[in-house]
């Protein structure tokens, strides 16, 4: 435990906020749904690699370290890029550094192989967590042309930042709640639903994120020609946030129990 505790000082002081997937928080709340949903077996398999560590620790951790220059080649590990013309059951011009389809299939190979070491477990654990809530924030399954919407500038109440990083951030701290004061909110799915949504391979958890991405485009600009998004925005664009929030905690949940819990 010794070494994971390490791990998670350098994440600390290597984390800035900003160019993040989903923030803080949406990585949190995926990951505080996912635990409420783990079973017995399930539960303890996972505390033997992360003692009493939440999982919600773990699910910042892959962004936390991409300030740390040793780590650069994660990078890519965290989308998956394809334009409107393109299938991602079809893709063919992948990262040959890897993508976030390539990178949790992997992770999740990891995690069933007994030969790996417990500081090996928790670090494929933590990127396969977060990876689960990537795939879900639709922007991370952008166009290649605009680096899914990174180079979309526009301004968030006033202040300058991009539409990347509205969808990872700023729609959820908008609207001021701690992560398990959001998870008591909407996670509120029938389970017959929940059951539909655990069906879902990865690819069509990419897909869903490709469709949904057209909405979160729809962009107004002010008299200035300036595109300046606030409470309208945020209006029409909270369901499906928080859809893709409850839809990630669950289908992880549900992965963590096949792998562990079986």
């Amino acid at each position: 435990m010794k070494h994971l505790k390490i791990f998670i000082l350098l994440g600390t002081l290597f984390f800035h906020a900003n160019g993040f997937s989903w923030g803080q928080d949406g990585h949190r709340i995926v990951a505080e749904i996912a635990e409420s949903q783990l079973n017995d077996k399930a539960r303890d398999a996972i505390s033997e690699i992360v003692g009493r560590q939440k999982l919600a620790i773990l699910s910042t951790w892959p962004d936390e370290i991409r300030s740390d220059k040793a780590y650069d080649y994660t990078h890519p590990w965290h989308y998956v890029s394809l334009n409107d013309d393109e299938s991602i059951y079809t893709l063919e011009n992948r990262n040959p550094k890897g993508d976030i389809l390539e990178a949790l299939y992997r992770f999740e190979k990891q995690l069933k192989d007994p030969e790996l070491t417990q500081e090996q477990q928790w670090q494929a654990l933590a990127f396969y967590i977060h990876f689960v809530g990537d795939i879900h924030q639709p922007l991370h399954v952008g166009n290649r042309y605009d680096r899914g919407a990174n180079d979309v500038k526009v301004k968030w109440f006033g202040e300058d930042s991009n539409l990347h990083r509205v969808w990872d951030s700023q729609l959820i701290d908008y609207y001021g709640l701690s992560y398990t004061e959001y998870v008591s909110f909407i996670d509120i799915a029938p389970e017959s639903t929940i059951a539909e949504w655990v069906k879902a391979s990865y690819e069509d958890w990419a897909n869903e994120s490709k469709t949904m991405r057209s909405q979160a485009y729809k962009l107004e600009q002010n008299q200035k020609g300036e595109t300046d998004m606030g409470y309208k925005y945020a209006y029409w664009n909270r369901k499906d946030m928080e859809l893709r929030l409850v839809q990630a905690g669950h289908r992880l949940g549900a992965k963590l129990n096949e792998i562990f819990g079986q």
